[in-house]
C-alpha cells in the first residue's frame, strides 16, 4: 500500500513526469503510513552520525532535503532522481535552502551494480524506493547500496514491508483499511491501491535486507519505526 518511484526504473503506470509526479506529495500520505515522522527520524538518525558525504537515492519532489540540510550544514550532498519532474523540485528546495554549493544533483537512478562515481559515501539514504521492484532487483540493489557505504558510514532505508506470518498480515489489513477510510478515501480509490500490491508495490522482505546486509558486511538492520507495513531500517558499515 505504498508508492514512491524507483531510483532504479520507473515503472510505467506510475508517471512520476506527469499527473502522478504532481499529486505526489499528497498521495504519498495516503499510502505510507507514518510518513513526516519517518523523515523526521531518518535526518535525526543521521545527524547523530554527522556524516561528511550522504547519497540520496531517489529523493523524489525532496521532502526529506530541507530538514536534512538543515540539520547537516557541513554535508555534501549527492542526489540521485530519474524523474525529471522530481529532480526540478528538489532543484527549488535546493535553491530554497542556498545549498547549492554542498549539493550534486544528478537525473539518473542508482543502477544494480553500478556506484556512483563519488562512492563510497559516510552515509546512504534511501526512501520508500526499493519496494518499486521485484524481489531479484531487490536483492541486487540492496547490495548496491550497501557497497556505496564507506567503512564507518551509515545505510538508512525505508519501504513497504509486510510480515512474512500470514496471520499476522490478515490481523493488519483491516486496520489498515481503516486507516484510508478515516483519510477521506472512497471505496475505488482504496481498491486501486490494494490492487498495486505484488503489481506496482512488491513488499520488502525483513529477512532479506537482513541477510544482504550481512553478506554485504553491514550491521543487521536496526529498525527505527513501524507504521503498520512501512518500515524504517538503520545499518551501519564497522570502522
Amino acid at each position: 500500500m505504498t508508492e514512491r518511484h524507483s531510483a532504479a526504473s520507473t515503472p510505467p503506470r506510475l508517471d512520476f513526469d506527469g499527473d502522478y509526479g504532481r499529486s505526489y506529495r499528497h498521495t504519498i500520505r495516503n499510502a505510507v503510513p507514518g510518513y513526516d515522522s519517518l523523515i523526521e527520524i531518518g535526518t535525526a538518525a543521521l545527524q547523530q552520525a554527522v556524516p561528511a558525504s550522504l547519497l540520496v537515492v531517489g529523493p523524489g519532489p525532496g521532502d526529506e532535503l530541507l530538514p536534512l540540510l538543515q540539520a547537516l550544514p557541513q554535508t555534501r550532498l549527492t542526489l540521485l532522481e530519474p524523474s525529471q519532474q522530481m529532480a526540478d523540485a528538489c532543484g527549488a528546495v535546493i535553491a530554497q535552502a542556498e545549498a547549492s554549493a554542498r549539493c550534486d544533483l544528478l537525473h539518473q537512478g542508482l543502477e544494480p551494480g553500478v556506484l556512483p562515481a563519488a562512492a563510497p559515501f559516510e552515509a546512504v539514504l534511501c526512501h520508500n524506493v526499493l519496494h518499486l521492484m521485484p524481489a531479484g532487483r531487490q536483492q541486487a540493489l540492496l547490495h548496491t547500496l550497501a557497497a556505496c557505504v564507506a567503512p564507518g558510514g551509515s545505510l538508512l532505508l525505508s519501504a513497504h514491508s509486510e510480515p512474512a506470518d500470514h496471520a499476522t498480515l490478515e490481523a493488519m489489513l483491516p486496520v489498515a483499511l481503516a486507516r484510508l477510510r478515516l483519510r477521506g478515501l472512497d471505496q475505488a480509490m482504496i481498491e486501486k491501491l490494494m490492487a498495486c500490491r505484488n503489481s506496482l508495490v512488491f513488499p520488502v522482505d525483513e529477512q532479506r535486507v537482513a541477510a544482504c546486509f550481512t553478506e554485504a558486511g553491514l550491521t543487521p538492520p536496526l529498525l527505527l519505526q513501524q507504521s503498520l507495513f512501512s518500515r524504517l531500517w538503520l545499518s551501519r558499515r564497522p570502522g
